[in-house]
């Protein structure tokens, strides 16, 4: 009985329905006035690391992401640059044979000056329209945050999350590509929260990505994001970005 149980646990885990490892090497900048509103925004290159497995249990989904590694740029107005560190993961476990999933989600961002960890737990459910696929979810989140500047800390449940995940493939000019749009978004957080990384209430960022194919497992990205009150940039802003990437 142990070695059939064993093998039913090597099997599943072995033989996921789909798997896929990538590595991005890209740039991103900020407009001018996001850069006058968020002292902490400059532009930098980063490698990323993602990683998707798809299995009849649900799915995972993650990535580590190195912002301006080995601090080639400088920040705004002369400051030395920072390495950043980021890490999402995020896994949907299929609830029976329905569309809903349960849903646990952990994002962190740290580096020398600030650091913040989000972890969402709830539900999401998948939609297919077509070609058109949403993925969409609601959860309380709980966060931990610090900044070294003043000292300030926050550690507790602060509020809700909810995310809108969108995919659509496409082909022209000869090409396959695919259009995906990222809404997450976080309310009612706690006042100690908010005060800690000057964020208000309600913050938010959504992502819009071209991902073209160039075949045997080479893309590209661009990428347009728009945020408020969102990773240690309190105020409002636009990213943009361009990622060469090689799938294994």
């Amino acid at each position: 009985m142990k070695l059939k149980l064993l093998a039913a646990t090597i099997a599943l885990v072995a033989t996921p329905a789909l798997s896929a490892t990538s590595l991005d090497i890209g740039y991103k900048a900020y407009t001018s006035d996001t850069k006058d509103d968020n002292r902490g925004a400059y532009d930098q290159p980063f490698l990323k690391l993602s990683h998707f497995n798809k299995a009849d249990w649900g799915t995972l989904f993650a990535y580590v992401k190195l912002e301006n590694p080995g601090e080639v740029k400088d920040a705004q107005h002369g400051a030395d640059g920072k390495l950043t560190v980021k890490s999402l993961a995020i896994v949907d476990k299929q609830i029976g044979d329905s569309a809903y999933n349960w849903w646990l989600q952990n994002f962190l961002s740290s580096n020398r000056t600030v650091m913040e960890d989000n972890l969402y737990l709830g539900f999401t459910t998948n939609r297919k329209y077509g070609q058109l696929f949403i993925n969409a979810g609601l959860g309380v989140n709980y966060s931990a945050a610090s900044f070294s500047p003043t000292n300030a800390s926050f550690d507790g449940l602060t509020g809700g999350a909810a995310v809108i995940n969108a995919r659509y493939p496409l082909q022209f000019l000869g090409l396959k590509h695919s259009l995906s749009i990222n809404y997450e978004g976080q309310f009612g957080r706690d006042d100690e929260h908010q005060s800690t990384l000057g964020y208000d209430s309600y913050g938010h960022q959504i992502i819009t990505t071209l991902k073209t194919s160039l075949g045997d497992g080479v893309y590209t990205k661009l990428h347009l994001t728009q945020f408020d009150s969102w990773g240690a940039t309190p105020n409002d802003g636009i990213e943009y970005g361009l990622a060469v990437g090689f799938s294994f």
